[in-house]
Order: C-alpha cells, then structure tokens, then sequence
C-alpha cells in the first residue's frame, strides 16, 4: 500500500508541474520557480524546498495511512 501511495503522489507532482506551466500566464509559481532553478543551475535553495516538500508529503501520508488504520480497528 504504501508503494502505491509512493508512486501516485509522485506521478500527481509531475502533473502539478505541467499544469502550472501550461495554465498560469506570467506568473511563478512553486513549481515553475524550481524548474526555472533547475535549468539554470542546482542551488542549495531547491535542495531545501524539495526536502520540505518530500516531508510534508510523507508525513501527510503516514497521518492519512495511521487515521485509517485507526478507523478500521474500531470498527
């Protein structure tokens, strides 16, 4: 479960990219500003985001998988 957890947040992030390069006019977002960064040289900077990124997503996960967990044994 949690593999398919891994790779369905993983495909959705390219996703987010593709839409927020193709529906925003001139504005940056956190998702355009990284690949703009990426293109022009690896910074510390994205390092760091993508690390708080990374962890979000996974706590977030492990919250939701531990809720459900939580649920199923009550009932």
């Amino acid at each position: 479960m949690a593999g398919a957890t891994f790779l369905l947040s993983f495909t959705l992030s390219f996703d987010e990219f593709i839409m927020a390069w193709f529906l925003t006019s001139f504005d940056v977002t956190l998702p355009v500003q990284i690949w703009t960064m990426v293109r022009s040289g690896i910074n510390p900077t994205i390092n760091a985001v993508g690390a708080l990124v990374f962890v979000f997503s996974i706590t977030l996960t492990v919250v939701a998988q531990w809720l459900l967990t939580a649920r199923r044994e009550a009932a």
